[in-house]
């Protein structure tokens, strides 16, 4: 662990806190993905499961008008009996079908049991192509929605931008916390009246499971590279003082000899890890230069 005791210096706490902070950072955001993602998921399961169901009554639905729409009963289609209010239509601004951006034709729509419900007609590029609402008894197909909030909305006459039931005129007795969207028929293209029908929930899961990956794998990452480069600095750290603590090697000199006129050769014999050799002797074994030696500092 002692190789490791850097890791204490001030330098490095701070480079391991802001690795901990990120790596929690990356955590959260992955998770938060994943959040998306299950939302998304249950999103478009709800989607299948009610676009195409067969209509019920609304009251099966909404135990009373003020009653909030669950999230496993939108797209629910309902089968409602009344006529419209067409007085009371107005135009939801900034919509978009087919890349164009135009308007949602709402009319109030009064039940034959006396409630009111917020009905989008379909869509169409200008509130004067718009063609009114028919007149009398009629029997619709509608699927329900959950009421936009529109409370900070500042609308023109006969506009609004979020479809609010308190925002629409002759909403008596309305139902206050859902709108619906009249079911058409055919393939997508305007109906006999000239309205557009809006167009099918968008089913597409989006990317929020390779972005949770993503995320999963910055935070790994992040660990890997600090881990690296500690591994290096412990390793620099090891060979630097490898450097300074290191054997050191001793030569075991004789000064006599040396005088005598023996030299350093190469490694390998008694005077230690040099050899002394003799200046004009080669060849002779060990013992007969030391006998040279000895007997020539003898008669020095």
């Amino acid at each position: 662990m002692s190789r490791y005791s850097f890791l204490f210096s001030a330098r490095w706490l701070k480079y391991i806190a802001m690795t901990i902070i990120v790596v929690i950072a990356c955590v959260f955001l992955a998770l938060w993905q994943k959040d998306r993602q299950d939302q998304r998921q249950h999103e478009i399961a709800t989607v299948n499961a009610n676009y195409s169901s067969a209509p019920v009554d609304i009251t099966s639905i909404l135990g009373s008008t003020s009653a909030h729409l669950d999230e496993d009963d939108e797209w629910r289609q309902v089968s409602l009996t009344g006529h419209y209010l067409e007085s009371d239509t107005v135009f939801a601004r900034n919509r978009t079908v087919n890349d164009k951006v135009g308007f949602y034709a709402v009319v109030p729509f009064e039940l034959t049991t006396g409630e009111t419900i917020a009905i989008v007609r379909g869509w169409v590029s200008e509130p004067e192509d718009a063609p009114p609402a028919p007149t009398g008894e009629q029997t619709i197909k509608a699927r329900l929605q959950p009421a936009q909030d529109g409370s900070k909305d500042n609308n023109p006459d006969g506009l609004i931008k979020a479809i609010d039931p308190a925002r629409i005129p002759g909403m008596d007795s309305a139902y206050d916390n859902v709108y619906a969207e009249a079911v058409h028929t055919g393939s997508g293209q305007p109906d006999e009246n000239g309205l557009m029908p809006l167009p099918a929930p968008d089913l597409d899961p989006g990317n929020h499971l390779s972005y949770m990956l993503q995320w999963f794998t910055f935070g790994i990452m992040i660990i890997i590279a600090v881990s690296i480069s500690a591994r290096r600095e412990r390793r620099a750290d090891a060979e630097a003082a490898q450097k300074f603590t290191g054997d050191v090697e001793y030569v075991v000199v004789d000064k006599a000899a040396l005088g005598a006129g023996a030299k350093i050769s190469q490694p390998g014999n008694r005077y230690g890890r040099n050899r002394l050799g003799s200046a004009k002797i080669y060849g002779h074994d060990e013992a007969e230069e030391d006998a040279f030696i000895e007997d020539r500092f003898r008669h020095s």
